[in-house]
């Protein structure tokens, strides 16, 4: 189904182009940086090993800033790239953030825009805020190693029926999710329902309600209501379509009781600023534009808000402000910017993306709830001749903000994980000729030398030796420094090998056997885990095939498990603990080892744990696989025992390892 999906994603992407084209006839900028939407950046401009914080528009953006501005206070995270979809997001985070960050657009959900970005950026961590949820970038993000979590996430009912629809592209999508940081528990249900692991969603709360004004405001503040004056002022912002043409009408039957009334209309969509513009115009009212710099006079009977950034301007100079996607079935938009500028706040009945927030609100009669536009002005009035009833709400909306309060602290503590141990691996140095591909580690290797897969002339370097592994053979190898790799090339296994030993169908190169593996050992040695470091990899090109081999660095004075139970002696347990902690670390990256067994787990000679053999691993989405792969291994521990009864493992071992597994990390491991 990803794979159909993908099919009418390219399809579509024509039609994408037009519309951005058509788009630009309002605002240019969707005519511009179209190279960023399929996933490419200046040479420059791209930096390996960032944190991607993902926001869809501006309001995405302006709930993000709390947490963005935590990341750039905290060293580890580095300088974040963030993201997002469309001019207006992208205004707003040069407007907020400046040069302090990295930004480009995010990609479109084509698997080749994703797959560029991704290498080109290659980033440690990506934090989708709200509902930022695509396929193919999740699926991609999962297959290279990368972590993905959502931030503030929210997901209505509507929404969450829309996934249930296309489950069998969704549910595997949403499976890859590391970690989900939720709004509220309404939420975390619904993600959890919907495939996420149970273990991986929490509540953390909104991070809009650790929103700190800007300290300038309030002198705008209290400048701007002075050049008002003394008249009844309601704002409604981020208004829609049905909306405008509802409030103007009922403005007008306002002015008929209260002719000084000032209407401060702010669109959410910046591409009907001059629709709503030509909807006052027809109806006779007297407006000004904030484009074109003007303050309102005596006579102005609206300011149409058509500027980006100032809401929270148009906010705190309001007496009453309605927060618009309410009155039709939009399902409504934040209103805690409402709430810190200490505003009574109205809102129609269609308010199910923030239907926990509301229903907190409406328990404690922090807001006023309207059918329709003229109610909206009708609370106006009442507030304006009830002072008394106006300080009530606000004080029951600020108790109910201030217990909001936290979620950036909360998301930030779940996220700490990721601020550890996650270094992006150098690229390695290449060389071609003709059929042949060469990969190296460039700390190992200065150059991309053939040589290096031939035991002969690693013979004239140092000793070496085979040994037998698996369904092939190793070469022992030592270079003139004393230095140890193990040389292996890649065997068939099953029916195939007495067709084709050692031939494999031709595949992308990254992909290939030998190519797949050094790369997966660079990302798992990055993060600190206890794995081998590939130092080589070859790719040999045989027509509709390949062969392929791979040079490993040798893990000193470490024997593998199954080798110790047999001819040596017993574990401690001290040793299973450890053995039983290196696998969780690898489950904890979700690596899932394809052949996890004793004889693919080592011990050195300071008794720390190591995992080796990585061809045709990689990374898994869920947990669910974990418990089999653990199955696995201790149905290789059985095997072992029945091929030698006198095997120094019982039964009884086992849950030491598993209590291994279960504990955290131990300095050392």
């Amino acid at each position: 189904m990803r794979q159909a999906y993908s099919l009418l994603l390219a399809a579509a992407t024509l039609p994408m182009l037009a519309y951005l084209w058509w788009r630009g006839r309002a605002d240019p900028r969707y005519r511009q940086r179209w190279g960023e939407r399929f996933g490419h950046a200046g040479a420059d401009a791209a930096r390996a090993g960032v944190v991607v914080v993902h926001c869809g528009s501006v309001g995405e953006v302006l709930a993000a800033r709390p947490l963005i501005e935590a990341l750039l206070a905290d060293a580890r995270w580095g300088r974040p790239l963030v993201t997002c979809t469309t001019p207006t997001g992208s205004g707003q985070i040069r407007s907020s953030f400046g040069t302090r960050v990295d930004h480009v657009y995010f990609p479109l959900d084509l698997t080749r825009a994703v797959r560029r970005f991704l290498y080109l950026w290659r980033p440690r961590l990506v934090i989708l805020l709200e509902r930022e949820l695509w396929p193919n970038f999740l699926h991609t993000a999962q297959g290279q190693g990368v972590p993905v979590v959502v931030a503030n996430a929210r997901l209505s009912e509507g929404s969450a029926a829309g996934y249930r629809r296309w489950r069998s592209i969704m549910q595997p999508a949403i499976a890859t999710l590391r970690l989900v940081c939720c709004d509220d528990p309404t939420t975390a249900g619904r993600f959890t329902t919907l495939g996420a692991s149970p273990q991986r969603v929490a509540v953390t709360g909104n991070l809009k309600s650790d929103l700190r004004l800007d300290p300038a405001l309030p002198e705008r503040v209290a400048s701007m209501r002075t050049a008002l004056g003394e008249r009844p002022v309601l704002t409604a912002g981020s208004t829609h379509a049905g909306e405008d043409e509802a409030l103007i009408d009922a403005l007008r039957q306002q002015l008929a009781q209260a002719p000084n009334t000032l209407l401060i209309l702010v669109p959410r969509h910046p591409e009907r600023f001059d629709a709503v513009a030509a909807l006052l115009e027809r109806a006779g009212l007297r407006y000004v534009r904030r484009s074109a710099d003007r303050l309102p006079d005596a006579d102005t009977q609206v300011l149409l808000g058509d500027t980006m950034g100032e809401l929270m301007l148009w906010y705190g100079v309001a007496d009453a402000c309605f927060v618009g996607g309410s009155l039709i079935p939009r399902g409504g938009h934040n209103p805690l910017e409402v709430m810190a500028l200490d505003k009574p706040l109205i809102t129609g009945r269609h308010t199910h993306n923030f239907a926990q927030m509301i229903a907190t609100l409406r328990a404690a009669q922090a807001v006023r709830e309207v059918d329709d536009a003229t109610g909206v002005f009708r609370c106006l009035e009442e507030f304006r001749h009830d002072p008394g009833a106006r300080a009530v709400q606000v004080a029951c909306a600020r108790q109910v903000f201030d217990a909001m309060t936290g979620a950036t602290a909360r998301t930030l503590a779940l996220l700490e994980p990721f601020a550890r141990h996650r270094a992006v691996p150098a690229a390695p140095l290449q060389s071609r000729h003709g059929a042949t591909t060469i990969w190296v580690d460039p700390e190992r290797f200065d150059a991309a030398r053939g040589e290096l897969f031939d035991a002969a002339w690693w013979q004239r370097q140092g000793a070496s030796q085979d040994r037998s592994a698996g369904r092939g053979r190793v070469r022992e190898v030592h270079d003139a420094a004393g230095q140890g790799y193990l040389l292996r090339h890649y065997y068939r296994g099953g029916l195939m090998a007495r067709l084709i030993r050692d031939r494999f169908l031709a595949r992308p190169l990254a992909r290939s056997r030998a190519m797949a593996e050094f790369l997966l050992l660079g990302q798992l040695r990055a993060r600190d885990l206890p794995v081998p470091q590939a130092c080589a990899a070859r790719h040999v090109r045989r027509g509709l095939f390949y062969s392929a081999d791979i040079l490993v660095a040798l893990i000193p004075d470490a024997t593998d498990v199954a080798r110790l139970l047999h001819h040596e002696r017993a574990l401690s347990t001290p040793q299973w603990q450890r053995l039983g902690r290196a696998v969780r670390q690898l489950h904890e990256e979700q690596v899932f080892h394809s052949d996890l067994n004793c004889h693919n787990l080592m011990l050195d000679a300071r008794g720390k744990a190591w995992i080796v053999d990585f061809d045709k691993c990689g990374f898994r989405a869920g947990d669910d696989w974990k418990a089999d792969n653990l199955a696995r291994l201790l149905r290789s521990l059985r095997k072992e025992l029945r091929l030698n009864p006198g095997l120094r493992w019982s039964e009884a071992d086992w849950p030491l390892f598993v209590a291994g597994y279960d504990s955290p990390p131990q300095p050392g491991d």
